[in-house]
């Protein structure tokens, strides 16, 4: 085993630290009291042509693999961004360029990849009120009519509808058939505004740099030609992009541990009620060193997990481990974090408590806790099916 990153990876590491540094905290803080997308981050991602990291350089891309796009993720989430910046690259990167890199036509590709190099969002439009997680039994339905879908139902928690040009809907194209629960079911690249799409927001605990909403589709027409991968059998498709969003939020967790971290260190050093920094007692240290390791262990599953699917070898059993043992550790990070800066850290100026606030998110999302145990349990213990 080679744990050590390439030259290339290493320069992208040290390049998204230095540009997530140079936004300062209180713009992450305005965002987040002004509940507003930030464009201007958003925008120098597309400058520095990171949101290609993991797309062939015939479509504008690097030409580099999920492994390389984790590594800047982590990057720029631990050099100031947070979690803010780290999951940005879901909207666009995996919510597409996965999708369309692995199962796109090649005039699906060359419509599509160069406007996400250029900063084209994407949103992703899976989870419906009633089904949840049983993907099977969701109910929006794609109708064909002539050499177009039309797209009926309502989805639920779809995050960056406001600024998405693109977005990819999971429909039944067939009626549901009990005896095969997963066929019937396609994946649809639709183009945004469009009045056959209504998003209505949510307000929210954190994340509030991100719109997320409850989405109806009435008669939204998507061309027949924009079905990705086989008719009514999405499954394939669709874990080519579910895997890649746990591993990629996984690594903006571990970048805001580390960030919150480092934050509760700079507070421990230079805090002195009682003539010595607080940073010298062990009653902060050992928490601190805990978390660290947390972040340190949890790190090397996600990275597993992004050379596994770089590999195009079963990932889905080490993708929820990453993201599970990421989203823990890094909350855990953050919760000492406050800790640390005591009264301070629970006032929105040190930024920590907004760290808390997003993360919190991620045991929930994209799939919750309880859901990725039994998954594990299932596939990697191989107990039986508990749901």
């Amino acid at each position: 085993m080679n744990f050590d990153l390439d030259e290339s990876q290493q320069e992208l590491r040290t390049f998204a630290l230095e540009l997530a540094g140079r936004t300062e905290d209180r713009y992450w803080q305005a965002v987040d009291e002004e509940y507003r997308f930030p464009a201007e981050f958003w925008n120098s991602l597309t400058e520095q042509g990171l949101l290609g990291i993991a797309l062939p350089e015939e479509f504008g891309g690097l030409g580099k693999g999920l492994l390389d796009l984790t590594v800047a993720v982590e990057g720029v989430a631990e050099g100031g961004g947070g979690m803010e910046a780290g999951s940005l690259f879901l909207g666009g990167p995996v919510f597409g360029g996965c999708l369309l890199d692995r199962h796109g036509t090649r005039e699906q590709q060359e419509k599509y990849l160069p406007g996400l190099v250029a900063g084209e969002m994407w949103a992703g439009a899976f989870t419906e009120p009633e089904s949840g997680s049983n993907i099977t039994r969701i109910r929006t339905k794609a109708t064909l009519d002539g050499d177009r879908y039309l797209v009926n139902g309502q989805k639920v928690y779809i995050s960056l509808v406001r600024q998405a040009k693109h977005i990819v809907v999971m429909a039944r194209t067939r009626p549901y058939d009990s005896e095969h629960r997963t066929r019937g079911i396609s994946l649809l690249l639709g183009d945004l505004p469009d009045e056959g799409v209504s998003a209505h927001p949510f307000k929210k605990l954190g994340n509030h740099f991100m719109d997320t909403n409850a989405v109806y589709f009435t008669d939204y027409a998507i061309p027949a030609g924009n079905v990705v991968g086989e008719e009514g059998n999405a499954w394939g498709p669709l874990y080519d992009v579910l895997n890649p969003e746990r591993i990629i939020l996984a690594a903006a967790a571990i970048g805001t541990g580390n960030l919150c971290i480092r934050k509760a260190v700079e507070f421990a050093l230079d805090r002195k009620p009682w003539g010595k920094p607080i940073g010298a007692y062990q009653g902060l240290q050992f928490p601190l060193a805990k978390a660290r390791v947390a972040l340190e262990t949890a790190k090397l599953k996600v990275y597993e997990a992004a050379w596994l699917y770089d590999q195009k070898r079963d990932c889905g059993i080490a993708a929820a481990m990453a993201k599970f043992a990421a989203a823990h550790a890094a909350l855990d990070a953050a919760d000492w974090a406050i800790q640390v800066y005591g009264g301070a850290g629970y006032v929105s100026e040190s930024g920590i408590e907004r760290h808390w606030r997003n993360l919190r998110l991620y045991r929930l999302s994209p799939v919750s806790d309880e859901m990725t145990l039994n998954y594990l349990a299932q596939h990697d213990l191989r107990l039986p099916r508990s749901y």
